[in-house]
């Protein structure tokens, strides 16, 4: 079977689509990657057929107006930035959408991308499926959504659900009517989250049970599967990041390091986290690798105890790490757990949060949001997450985390469900 993958975001949106392409590759299936065209050379380096979509993310993020919202901290003016941005680039990007899904069989998508592939999939008569990277958006009686300060009260749990998608809904059905109308639909009468219920389209949460359990009031078909891996790297020739040169010796030459890195996400203030390194540095014997991504270079002092790379292979570098500062994005947050590192999570915006809180509710961590971010902050955070709980918890929930089969278990259902 053919089947058409479509995402669209950051690495940490990508990469786990590219290990389900693998894993799907493996079963005899034929795989199309649909993703920004800046990933291209990733999916490349893993043998994984990608249709490039339209614009660069890394750009995108960057931009001053994007960069401006990310530093209010809101979910709201955050995902109202973003909205704008792929409102302004919704046709070529649907136009890629429609072609990257036109010869597949079935189609596979990120829970952000779902307005584009429901329309077709309607259209052309596709079976399709969601993988949710996010916190869970299904009502349940468990636990309130996530994201956003709702009281935990289990009656009134499932009304938070409704409250959030009526409200995403109403700023995105206008562009869901004209996707329709590219394809030769109908607006929906209801709203599209009520029709994805009513067809009982799958829904496959892409991370660890140890994080979030199956609710007990859920259907069948939504699932949590475990978190989409790639393949574990064997020597450090094969890695698909060359390894900056004089790393490993630095690595060898002293105390497991702390990384820090945001990913994707720029940092909302490049000073601060300047100092709060150099200031760690100049007060305790801390070494750290600081992983850019996609922040600038910041303004950091040389020093014997740091050292600075613009991206690394998180499944070989972090478990040569004693802990590691992360955004909270659930890349990242898988990435330690199968590790088995403890995380400081510095949550900036969206989905981050919930994951901070979840980390710290665990004992696999600490919460602490970005804007409380400091050198003391983290150096009593160091020296709490070396003793127990946490050092006890977290090398246990990684053993039973790097047990589980994420891609295995989602293979299954979308075979299952698509025949």
């Amino acid at each position: 079977m053919h089947y058409c993958l479509v995402t669209y975001g950051s690495r940490g949106d990508v990469q786990p689509f590219i290990a389900l392409a693998l894993g799907l590759m493996a079963n005899g299936h034929t795989v199309t990657l649909a993703a920004p065209g800046n990933f291209k050379p990733l999916a490349d380096s893993y043998g994984v057929n990608i249709y490039p979509l339209y614009g660069d993310v890394e750009v995108m993020v960057n931009s001053s107006h994007i960069r401006k919202s990310i530093s209010t901290g809101s979910n709201i003016t955050f995902v109202r930035s973003m909205l704008k941005e792929t409102h302004n680039m919704r046709g070529p990007l649907f136009d890629g959408i429609c072609e990257a899904c036109k010869t597949a069989d079935a189609m596979i998508v990120i829970n952000t991308c779902i307005l584009y592939v429901a329309a077709i999939g309607e259209k052309f008569n596709k079976k399709w499926l969601i993988v949710q990277l996010n916190p869970p958006m299904i009502p349940t009686k468990a636990f309130p959504m996530l994201m956003f300060n709702f009281p935990d009260i289990s009656w009134l749990n499932p009304y938070s659900y409704k409250i959030i998608n009526s409200m995403l809904w109403q700023v995105s059905k206008k562009d869901n009517a004209e996707f329709r109308q590219r394809v030769g639909l109908k607006p929906l009468k209801g709203s599209l989250y009520d029709k994805i219920l009513h067809d009982k389209v799958p829904m496959i949460h892409a991370y660890s049970p140890e994080l979030i359990a199956k609710p007990f009031d859920w259907e069948e078909y939504f699932t949590i599967s475990g978190f989409f891996t790639l393949p574990k790297i064997t020597n450090d020739k094969s890695l698909p990041i060359a390894l900056p040169d004089g790393l490993t010796e630095w690595l060898n030459a002293g105390t497991k390091p702390l990384y820090i890195g945001f990913g994707s996400i720029p940092f909302p203030d490049e000073k601060k986290l300047a100092g709060m390194i150099n200031d760690i540095l100049a007060t305790s014997a801390t070494r750290i690798v600081y992983c850019l991504g996609w922040s600038p270079s910041a303004e950091l002092k040389p020093h014997p105890n740091l050292f600075v790379i613009r991206q690394a292979d998180h499944s070989w570098l972090l478990p040569k790490c004693c802990a590691a500062i992360i955004h909270g994005g659930i890349g990242t947050v898988a990435a330690v757990l199968k590790a088995g590192i403890p995380a400081i999570v510095a949550s900036i915006f969206v989905d981050q949060p919930a994951w901070g809180k979840i980390i710290e509710q665990k004992k696999l961590g600490i919460h602490i949001p970005w804007r409380k971010l400091s050198a003391d902050t983290v150096l009593k955070a160091l020296t709490k997450m070396e003793q127990p709980p946490i050092a006890e918890t977290i090398k246990e929930v990684s053993s039973r985390v790097n047990e589980e089969d994420g891609v295995g278990a989602a293979v299954k259902v979308i075979e299952a469900y698509c025949g």
